[in-house]
């Protein structure tokens, strides 16, 4: 929830710069007393805008490249075709990890990338049996590897740490 808003505010900004980049443009042939102070305005507007727009593309390309990766495992639709999958993952160390539930852990998705080089995905209520059984791989490979569940990992995030302190 708070990246979209962030992006709709870059977004909001980007505009507005925008906005004022052209009105300087379109005052600069009318106003030949202000042409220098026009000229720094358009570059500073348009460099500004343009800075945001990279920075938003960045953003963007990450998000569907993170979607792409996830609608590779909608089309195993088998508990067999997810272990396969997840021997490959093995293999090529890039290992994912699908919670079901109403909203994701706080804190979860940066354990388990940095600790445990593992992509978290936020899959909401609909438990789909053939992620749980990718899942369940996932489980037993960290009890094998860093002698750890997945319930031992929530336990590090910050979720767990603010509902134990109450």
């Amino acid at each position: 929830m708070q990246y979209w808003y962030n992006v709709k505010l870059e977004l909001t900004i980007s505009k507005v710069l925008f906005f004022i980049g052209f009105m300087s443009v379109g005052l600069y042939s009318l106003a030949k007393d202000w042409r220098n102070f026009l000229t720094k305005t358009m570059i500073g507007a348009f460099g500004i805008c343009f800075v945001l727009n990279l920075h938003l593309w960045t953003e963007y390309y990450k998000s569907l490249q993170k979607q792409k990766r996830l609608t590779e495992y909608y089309e195993l639709d088998t508990c067999e075709k997810m272990k396969n999958r997840f021997s490959i993952d093995l293999k090529k160390g890039e290992l994912k990890y699908f919670h079901f539930g109403i909203g994701s852990i706080i804190g979860m998705d940066e354990i388990l990338g940095s600790k445990y080089n593992i992509e978290y995905y936020s899959m909401g209520c609909i438990l789909r049996s053939e992620m749980e059984c990718y899942n369940k791989l996932i489980d037993k490979h960290l009890k094998k590897k860093f002698n750890k569940s997945i319930s031992d990992i929530q336990k590090e995030t910050d979720f767990y740490k603010l509902t134990e302190s109450e």
